[in-house]
């Protein structure tokens, strides 16, 4: 409804000069106050958008800023990742070596090599043997022999020694260590060296009979 239509049923004469002076529709009070507010909430709600978007743009820039400190330190922690990690597997790797160690050494205890430092030897590599893909499916028997055996399954030279020839060299290194030379400097006589020989077949006496005659 217009202004022109609310004078009218409202008893007034509308004259030519009324109609030109109110042109348009009629707009309450209450819509004029309704589409004020509207626009009022509108320009809040732009001016918070405005603000919102400063603020992220500052915020923006300050991450921009401080973004080579920031790969720094995620390269730092990258590093230490890594050294962790490290030394995390090199532990493991170093127990798992003893373990092994542990096992190869009671392995060995009934077996008699030619010295020490064959042993030694073959120790370090039937260890470092059960540590790589090779032991999958084996024992360490089985591997052990394949280090010490040729091909034909025969022990190879220099290796190993039966229990008869390490008997004998114990008692033989128990005899010159004791027995020959006795503490008061006396020798073992023809009879006493013949008496050791019978016990230890493999014995050499030749040397200690020399020591008599030249005596």
């Amino acid at each position: 409804m217009n202004i022109i239509d609310k004078l009218k049923t409202l008893g007034v004469e509308v004259t030519p000069e009324i109609e030109k002076a109110f042109p348009g529709e009629f707009v309450s009070d209450l819509e004029v106050q309704k589409k004020n507010e509207k626009i009022i909430t509108l320009e809040n709600e732009k001016k918070e958008l405005e603000t919102k978007q400063e603020n992220l743009e500052k915020e923006l820039q300050t991450l921009k800023d401080a973004a080579p400190d920031a790969d720094a330190l995620n390269q730092k922690i990258a590093d230490l990742t890594a050294t962790l990690e490290n030394e995390r597997k090199e532990r493991k790797e170093k127990d798992e070596v003893a373990r092994l160690d542990s096992l190869v050494t009671d392995f060995f205890a009934d077996k008699h090599f030619v010295n020490a430092i064959t042993a030694d030897a073959i120790k370090k590599q039937l260890v470092e043997t059960l540590n790589s893909d090779e032991a999958r499916g084996k024992s360490v028997s089985d591997l052990f022999d394949a280090i010490v055996k040729d091909e034909k399954g025969n022990y190879k030279p220099d290796i190993l020694i039966d229990d008869k020839t390490f008997q004998a060299q114990q008692k033989r290194s128990q005899i010159v260590g004791n027995n020959i030379n006795q503490p008061d400097g006396a020798k073992l006589s023809t009879a006493e060296l013949m008496k050791m020989k019978n016990q230890n077949p493999d014995m050499d006496i030749t040397p200690y009979l020399r020591r008599g005659k030249e005596k």
